[in-house]
C-alpha cells in the first residue's frame, strides 16, 4: 500500500491562544472593515478602531480559555496565523500587518 503525504491543513496554522506581544502594531483590513492598532499602554493591551484620522475606539484586549477576544457591542474573537502574518476577526475578517 502506498502511502500519501497529508498536507497540513491551513486552519491549523491559525492560533487562536498566543503572546500578545506578536500581534502589537498596526494592521489593514483585506475587506473594507475599519483599520486597527493593537498596543500595550503600560498596564494592559489594548485594539483601537480606527475609522477617520479623528475617529477611533479603544477596547481591552482578553485572554481566556485558550481564546483571543475583546468585547465591542459583543465578544469578538481573534485569531492569528504566525506564517502569514494575517489576524482574524470574527466579524471583522482578514487583517493583514502594515510595516512602516
Amino acid at each position: 500500500m502506498i502511502g500519501k503525504k497529508s498536507k497540513p491543513d491551513a486552519a491549523s496554522q491559525i492560533r487562536s491562544s498566543f503572546p500578545l506581544r506578536e500581534i502589537c502594531g498596526t494592521w489593514v483590513s483585506l475587506c473594507g472593515s475599519p483599520g486597527l492598532k493593537i498596543f500595550h499602554d503600560g498596564s494592559r493591551f489594548r485594539l483601537q478602531f480606527i475609522y477617520k484620522q479623528d475617529t477611533a475606539f479603544t477596547v481591552p484586549l482578553c485572554q481566556s480559555w485558550g481564546i483571543t477576544f475583546f468585547d465591542f457591542y459583543g465578544m469578538i474573537r481573534i485569531a492569528y496565523d504566525d506564517e502569514r502574518d494575517m489576524l482574524l476577526l470574527t466579524t471583522e475578517g482578514k487583517y493583514k500587518r502594515v510595516y512602516d
